[in-house]
């Protein structure tokens, strides 16, 4: 007997496309490819990452910087051969005059409490009370002018301006 004369077997007439069963709908494929590519974007994102983290930074380092913490120093209204005339003359320290209140000044501007004061005097500078002292530079050819605030103190300097300058 064949399986097309059992009366318990039958067998459906074929569908026009093709089997039911075996129909894929067109919408998995492109999930599919579109679920690889996200995930080599993630993978390639991973790659980037890692690698800039792991790249040596140069000895660069980065602090939070706005605009409002930016600022710039006036200079010293003075030209260099008036700042090295100080230099020649006996130094007018007005309200820096005790030796420990200028030494603490000088220590908070960075400087050594005990580091000579080359020339001083007191000046206004856009309006505003200052004591000017002239110390030496870096080099034995500079002078360093900065100009600070009458009560300057190592917590508190007041710096109003600075300025370095050559030795004429």
């Amino acid at each position: 007997m064949q399986p097309s004369d059992d009366p318990t077997h039958t067998v459906a007439p074929a569908a026009p496309g093709g089997a039911a069963h075996a129909a894929r709908p067109a919408g998995n494929t492109r999930r599919l490819a579109a679920a690889l590519m996200g995930a080599a974007a993630v993978l390639a994102a991973v790659g980037i990452g890692t690698a800039a983290l792991l790249r040596p930074s140069g000895g660069t380092v980065s602090s939070r910087t706005s605009a409002s913490t930016i600022t710039v120093t006036p200079k010293v209204p003075l030209s260099g051969r008036e700042l090295a005339a100080l230099v020649g003359r006996s130094p007018q320290f007005g309200p820096l005059s005790d030796p420990k209140r200028r030494a603490a000044c000088l220590s908070g501007l960075g400087y050594p409490g005990s580091l000579q004061v080359l020339g001083a005097q007191p000046l206004q500078i856009g309006g505003r009370p200052a004591v000017l002292l002239v110390l030496p530079g870096d080099r034995p050819d500079e002078l360093v002018a900065l100009a600070v605030s009458p009560n300057c103190s190592a917590a508190d300097t007041g710096l109003i301006a600075d300025t370095t300058v050559g030795r004429p």
